[in-house]
Formats: structure tokens, sequence, C-alpha cells
């Protein structure tokens, strides 16, 4: 008589493309999901899909075509990154590729492809939470692990609150702008006084823009915000410009990771300034070692939970510095602009020519620091 085996069960909560990117890692494990996620608006309303893009860098986006996310080909190709000093039209820093410096894709077409492909495996159940106390009653349940993708829900504010944080007191608007067609792969960010603005390519005829405004007066006027896009554009011939979307920008590191069989993850685990990109990257790098750690387990036949401390002690002192080293750029390029200090486009100059400098830059846009 042959035995039946017993499936392991992970709980989730949130909607997130985060919880979506985790639940197929573990059904391509053989593991059951259960997602619980809320219905409330106001929640929803924090995951605005109509103008987000996400930057993928060559290093995660080869780790979602190993676990059969995301495929290359269905992302747009950036060839090179031009970075600009607000009204200085030459280039202080370029960084080109043969192959690929990063891929771009719409939040919208990523969510809605992994969701189709997850509500399609029997692994996975979609459970909606009413309450507080049912999630609470989690705990109670035979859950390998639980997993909190967000911020919204009790069982953050309880068990995950303690976070070193900074408010930038700034805001970031998003928005797509519709353009002639044109070759489109060069990326560009201006550092402007207001903040830094990046123009990032997602087509031949669209382009994302972020706008990290810091200015107080300029956050409240959004007519000007779309002037200021105008005047920056040195690139696209533009037909118009969609509806702009903002979002409040902080530093948010968790001081710790889990607590017993609970992991906190994603946005509940860190958020960095968007200068760089580099939020979701963040996140991927924790799913690809998170992946490693569940299959090391999986293959000696061990339980699920006792990966949450080893997942702690490798990538809690790499999220923090590379989460305090996007808050120095920033601070850096920030007082630049204030003071317009004239002797460090030398150090720029020199920069931009030397190859060992530049390669340890684009590394540490690309897997950030692996500790």
């Amino acid at each position: 008589m042959l035995l039946k085996l017993k499936i392991m069960t992970v709980c989730l909560i949130g909607k997130s493309l985060t919880t979506l990117v985790l639940s197929k890692i573990f059904i391509n494990n053989g593991v059951s999901v259960d997602i619980y996620y809320s219905n409330n608006k106001k929640i929803k309303s924090l995951y605005s899909k109509n103008s987000r893009t996400i930057g993928l860098s060559n290093y995660s986006i080869d780790f979602l075509e190993g676990e059969k996310i995301l495929k290359k080909k269905d992302c747009w190709d950036i060839k090179e990154i031009n970075l600009y000093k607000d009204d200085n039209p030459e280039i202080f820093l370029n960084f080109k590729s043969k192959k690929s410096s990063f891929f771009m894709t719409t939040y919208n077409y990523f969510y809605n492809n992994l969701e189709t492909k997850i509500k399609k495996n029997k692994l996975v159940k979609f459970r909606r939470n009413t309450n507080d106390k049912q999630l609470l009653d989690l705990k109670r349940k035979n859950y390998e692990i639980i997993i909190i993708t967000d911020t919204n829900n009790l069982l953050f504010k309880r068990f995950f609150s303690k976070h070193y944080k900074k408010d930038y007191n700034s805001t970031a608007f998003t928005t797509i702008i519709n353009h002639s067609k044109k070759i489109n792969n060069i990326a560009e960010q201006y550092f402007t006084k207001f903040g830094p603005l990046a123009f990032l390519p997602i087509s031949n005829k669209k382009t994302s823009v972020v706008f990290s405004v810091f200015d107080r007066d300029l956050i409240k006027d959004k007519l000007r915000i779309v002037s200021l896009i105008k005047y920056y554009n040195k690139t696209y011939k533009i037909k118009n410009i969609g509806e702009l979307k903002e979002f409040p920008i902080y530093l948010s590191l968790s001081r710790n990771y889990f607590n017993r069989n609970i992991l906190s993850f994603g946005d509940a685990l860190h958020r960095i300034h968007p200068l760089a990109g580099q939020g979701f990257n963040m996140t991927l790098r924790d799913a690809r070692i998170l992946s490693e750690l569940i299959k090391n387990n999986l293959d000696l036949g061990l339980n699920l939970n006792s990966v949450l401390e080893k997942f702690e002690r490798k990538r809690k002192n790499s999220n923090f510095l590379f989460g305090i080293g996007v808050d120095f750029l920033h601070e850096f390029f920030k007082l630049l602009n204030k003071y317009n200090i004239k002797s460090v486009d030398k150090f720029f100059k020199i920069t931009n020519k030397n190859r060992f400098i530049k390669k340890k830059l684009e590394g540490f846009a690309d897997k950030g620091f692996l500790l």
C-alpha cells in the first residue's frame, strides 16, 4: 500500500506582484499556497497599475526566466543609460552595454500575465480575508510559513513595526508619454533642482516617466510638473502625456525579518528611494536567495520554517548597505544641485572615462551587495 505524501502549505498575505512571484516559486517546488487578500479600496489604490513600470536588472531577469515567471523577450531592452545635471546638455555619466543595461516592463503586463499563470495551478488558493481576527487566526493553522508582503495588516503592525525610517518629504510622480515612433533604447535621468527625473523607454512609441520631487510647492502643482517634463524632454516628439500618479517617498529598512514562522517580505521588508529604480530588484534578489534556501531544505527533507533565520542572515546586512547606498546617492545629488559645486564635474569626467569604476557601479546596480 502506497502512502500519500502530505503536501506542504504556506500562507501569503497580500495580493501584490511580490506575492505572485513568491507563489510561483513555491508551486514550482510542489508547495501549496494560500493567498489571503483584502478588498479594501484604499489598499487597492496604493497599487495603481496604470502608469507603473518596472526596471529589471540582468541579474533579476535571469532569475525570473529561470523560475518561468517572466520572459526576457517580453520586456523592453535598454542598451544605454545617460545621466545629466539639471540644465547642462552634456552627459556627465554614460553606461553602455553591447547586450543590455536593463529591461523594462509595465506593472500591468507583469502582474496580469503572472496572475493568469498562477490561477491555473491547483496548488494555489485565493482567500479573501475580512478582518484582523481572521489574520491572527492564521497563526493557529498548520502553515509551514506565513509571509507578509504588505504593511496594511495587523500581523505586520504587531510583529514588524520596528524599522529604520527616513521620510524624504518627497513625492514620486509617474506617467506614460506617447510620442512619435523612434528607436527607443536609451534611458535618461536628469538630476534637476526639483529632484531626479527619469525617462524610461517601454516601446518605440511609449516612454515611462518617474519624477521624484522634493520641492514642496511643486508637489502641489501638477500642471507645472507636466510642463517640467516637457521642458527637460530633449528626445521625444510628444503626442500626449498620461494621467499623473503619485506616491510618497521614504526609506524603510526592517530591523527584524521574521518572528517564529512569520516572514516579512517585499515592501513590508524594505522600501528605498526610486532614483535608481532598484526597489523591486532588491525584492527579486531576496526572492532568489529564498528560492535557493527553499530548494535546499526540500531536497534534504527539512521543514521550511528553518529557512527564515538563514534568509535573514544572508540578506539583512546586504539590504541595509544597499538601502543606505541609494540614500547616499540621493543626498549627494541633492546637495550637488543645491550648491552647484562645479569642482565635482572634474570627478565625473574622470569617472566616465574609467572603465573599472563604471563596471563596479554597474555591478552594484545589477546585483546589489551580495554578501
